[in-house]
């Protein structure tokens, strides 16, 4: 990867835990612009659960391109 090229990351089948109010309205897949050059599975799910403020039972994560930060 370039110096200013990170991951996108592919999130898919999350499966959410159920006794969340608003269930219905969690995405069950979505991308991603991952912010560091390296990621692990432990921390990207991590990250989910304080971005929706939920947990989730399973998930999976996989990356499938980059994206570049302007430098401008």
């Amino acid at each position: 990867m370039k110096e200013n090229e990170y991951p996108i990351l592919k999130v898919t089948n999350v499966e959410w835990d159920k006794d969340h109010d608003e269930f219905d309205t969690l995405p069950t897949e979505f991308e991603l612009k991952w912010g560091f050059k390296n990621w692990d599975t432990d921390e990207v799910s991590k990250w989910i659960s304080q971005k929706f403020d939920w947990v989730f039972d399973s998930i999976n994560i996989q990356q499938v391109g980059t994206w570049q930060e302007d430098s401008g």
